[in-house]
């Protein structure tokens, strides 16, 4: 069986989902200890970069081509902005509105990007049309959020 069967990476994504959860109160607690919230996505950034650095070495991976890179198209450079958008975002938000709220919001608006970037096949992924059931879902979900953040 493949490392990779679906449900192992269903696995995972939830397993990943729940530590995500712990991010913000983390990182919204270094940042008390670091002098704020730059500071410490500074240290979370780099303390992955450092992750990311010893696991690329220890699997023998070879240095990108400088015509590889520049042949990307010049939004791939923008995944790395957005991660430390939300990293910023959830140290400054967690401690004001709270984990369930900041993760509800984020994961709704995930959730319906999702939907629409599958519907028109965005960044080069394969298109999954919108139906009704997704439509469904997505009131669902909707309806979810609202009853979680509503006081």
């Amino acid at each position: 069986m493949s490392p990779y069967a679906p449900l192992v990476l269903i696995v995972a994504a939830a397993v990943g989902g729940g530590l995500l959860a712990a991010q913000g109160p983390i990182f919204a607690r270094m940042a008390v200890h670091a002098g704020g919230a730059l500071q410490a996505g500074m240290i979370a950034f780099g303390l992955g970069f450092l992750a990311l650095l010893v696991l690329y070495l220890l699997s023998g991976g070879t240095v990108p081509k400088l015509d590889d890179l520049k042949a990307a198209p010049g939004w791939v450079w923008f995944g790395g902005l957005i991660g430390a958008a939300m990293v910023l975002l959830s140290i400054v938000a967690v401690p004001r509105i709270g984990v369930g709220t900041f993760l509800t919001a984020a994961i709704c608006g995930q959730l319906l990007a999702a939907i629409a970037y599958d519907h028109v096949g965005a960044f080069g992924m394969a298109t999954r049309v919108i139906d009704m059931s997704k439509i469904i879902g997505a009131g669902l979900l909707l309806l979810g959020a609202y009853l979680i953040v509503r006081d």
